[in-house]
């Protein structure tokens, strides 16, 4: 006859690491999700001063209130974008680009990147008002 006991342990030493390693990959989904909210927060806190320089409107924030206290969210938001203009008919479109690699511990052999994309346009009050009097009948 079988000992309970001794099957109760072989379903332990089954089921153990099957339950270890679910905790491990939802807790490593949940920090890539939070360094690409991270990232995309940094985009656009980026594009809309950028598109403030540019149209010289509004005030600066101070940095201090925008920096993550954690390792993972730094790390996402310190990374540098790539900005570029382009023309949309009237309108001038600012856009930016983000990429930030970093490293999966156990359960990925390489490092892992992400990348991130974002637009502003940018509006002249004073261009915008100019010609929407124009079209006024």
């Amino acid at each position: 006859m079988g000992s309970k006991r001794g099957s109760a342990m072989v379903e332990a030493a089954m089921i153990y690491p099957l339950v270890i390693g679910t905790v491990m990959a939802v807790i490593y989904l949940m920090i890539a999700m939070y360094v690409g909210a991270a990232m995309k927060s940094n985009l656009d806190f980026q594009l809309r001063e950028r598109a403030m320089v540019l149209a010289k409107t509004g005030t600066r924030l101070e940095e201090s209130q925008f920096t993550p206290s954690d390792k993972y969210g730094r790390g996402a938001f310190g990374q540098q974008i790539a900005f570029g203009e382009r023309k949309e008919g009237l309108m001038t479109v600012l856009h930016g680009q983000s990429s930030h690699g970093y490293r999966a511990n156990a359960l990925v052999a390489g490092p892992l990147f992400r990348q991130h994309q974002g637009e502003v346009y940018l509006i002249d009050e004073r261009e915008y008002i100019r010609k929407v009097d124009m079209i006024k009948p």
